[in-house]
């Protein structure tokens, strides 16, 4: 809303002032506040929506490179789930991806299983993406790390 009211007055005072300087700046203040509506609503042209909508277009495909055993389809459609709200389906496919060997499945499994779950549940997920080079499962168990033996628990 502020936005909007400032786009309002510099441009209005740009007009008054007959300033092409003030005119452009409202009219740039008037562009980040629609750019600004666009990326926060959560109706028909917000970020969100249209991310999920295009997920939803290509589910059909995702589903099909999963049950033909692709690990990175399958981790893709388990996070679209998990988007959606389906945390079922979603644990499903992340742990497919994961057992097939997929170290960003693994990772995203161990955050599913954190969030739903709580820390302790989630360390052998961490572990599996840790032991197969994921960057910041390895740093969860570096020093300073929330799995590191030498940590205080509780």
């Amino acid at each position: 809303m502020v936005l909007f009211v400032a786009a309002a007055v510099l441009t209005i005072w740009g007009f008054a002032a007959d300033s092409g300087g003030l005119r452009t700046a409202g009219w740039i203040v008037w562009g980040l506040g629609v750019l600004w509506v666009w990326v926060t609503s959560g109706g028909r042209f917000g970020l969100r929506a249209t991310m999920v909508r295009r997920m939803l277009r290509d589910t059909g495909q995702l589903a099909l490179a999963a049950a033909q055993g692709d690990p990175v389809a399958m981790r893709t459609l388990g996070l679209a789930y998990k988007i959606n709200g389906d945390l079922d389906a979603a644990e499903l496919w992340l742990r497919r991806a994961a057992e097939a060997g997929d170290a960003e499945a693994l990772f995203d499994m161990g955050r599913l299983v954190e969030q739903h779950r709580g820390l302790a549940e989630s360390e052998e997920w961490f572990r599996g993406a840790a032991e197969r080079g994921h960057a910041v499962a390895r740093a969860m168990f570096a020093e300073g790390g929330v799995f590191h033996p030498d940590r205080p628990r509780g």
